[in-house]
């Protein structure tokens, strides 16, 4: 796969998913091998998603070096989860993927992918 083929495939996931309303995403490219997508995902039942991926291809395989998925209230702001892997919090080891909730952090043993957060916070509107 290349960059420019991952990045039609996250667009084209946030075109068609049934519970996006809209957004506003960038793409950029570092180079054909390395770039970043941020931006906002406006869902039904008046939440949103703010994301950020910085992806490296190696050997035609999509490698998410860093990442944020932050799933929030457009009402009153408050964050329902959020999932990355920045190495900044006692008890999370390498490679630092974990999952913030109103209970804590918590593990996870790898990274999830965009569909699957949009997946859960559908879950999260009813």
């Amino acid at each position: 796969m290349t960059l420019e083929e991952y990045f039609h495939i996250i667009e084209n996931l946030l075109e068609h998913h049934w519970a996006i309303l809209e957004n506003q995403i960038d793409y950029i490219e570092f180079s054909e091998w390395r770039g970043k997508i941020d931006g906002r995902i406006v869902l039904l039942g008046e939440s949103y998603i703010d994301f950020y991926e910085k992806v490296q291809i190696v050997n035609k395989t999509v490698i998410i070096e860093r990442y944020s998925y932050q799933y929030m209230r457009l009402i009153d702001g408050s964050q329902i989860f959020r999932y990355d892997n920045y190495p900044n919090h006692p008890g999370i080891s390498s490679p630092f993927h974990h999952k913030h909730t109103s209970k804590g952090v918590i593990q996870l043993e790898a990274a999830p992918k965009l569909v699957e957060i949009i997946q859960e916070a559908v879950l999260h509107m009813y």
